[in-house]
């Protein structure tokens, strides 16, 4: 069974506040409703909502400055904006920090809900659209990581021909070979050490333009 849907509700004026919360329950949603910016912030910092419905106007900290601190740590959080004072001024800067929706009060009870469905409808083709970068990452990296195992041993495997037809007098040639693949065993060895120490993977930016996932290693303790 899938997990419910989670709203904060962010609203000074209590009456208000309670009732959208109720509605959004009746709906099926896990809501917390909360009276001022600051007290949405601090919770937001310690659990994270799927979408967030901050008033526009509230004593204290506004919802363009609740919203800002929500996108700066979670960008897939949707935020809806609602206002009886309505500008452009202030819809051009909820826009400018990633606010999906804002609306108008008093609202209408069902298009409220159809625009909180298409929120979450959004959310899930963002999350949908990261997740299919994110395995186009790995496979880029794969083939990448393929290539670096690949070409040493092409090499390797020519020199132990090469080594089959050598005779007897053939020895300084020898050496040289047997130098040649212990350089790439050594080149082998060291992408094999990588994949095995790896701790962390980080996404990165390559030139031009692709991604590549960078791998950390463990950190040492001494």
């Amino acid at each position: 069974m899938s997990e419910k849907q989670s709203i904060l509700v962010v609203d000074d004026k209590e009456f208000s506040r309670y009732s959208l919360v109720k509605v959004l329950e009746s709906r099926g949603y896990e809501v917390l409703g909360v009276e001022s910016g600051s007290e949405a912030i601090r919770i937001f910092s310690e659990k994270t909502f799927d979408l967030v419905l901050t008033n526009l106007m509230m004593n204290g900290t506004g919802g363009l400055e609740v919203a800002g601190h929500i996108k700066a740590l979670s960008p897939n959080t949707m935020i809806i904006i609602m206002t009886e004072y309505a500008s452009i001024k202030t819809a051009i800067s909820a826009l400018r920090l990633g606010v999906y929706d804002y609306v108008l009060k008093p609202f209408d009870e069902g298009e409220l809900i159809i625009r909180i469905g298409r929120a979450f409808e959004m959310k899930r083709c963002i999350e949908e659209q990261e997740h299919f970068q994110e395995v186009l990452t790995i496979a880029k990296t794969t083939v990448s990581l393929a290539d670096q195992i690949n070409t040493p041993l092409n090499v390797l495997l020519s020199n132990i021909e090469m080594l089959q037809h050598f005779g007897e007098s053939d020895l300084p040639k020898r050496k040289k070979a047997l130098h040649i693949m212990e350089n790439q065993i050594f080149k082998i060895e060291g992408v094999l050490e990588r994949l095995t120490k790896f701790s962390a993977i980080e996404t990165r930016k390559t030139s031009p333009g692709y991604e590549m996932l960078g791998l950390t290693r463990k950190r040492s303790n001494v």
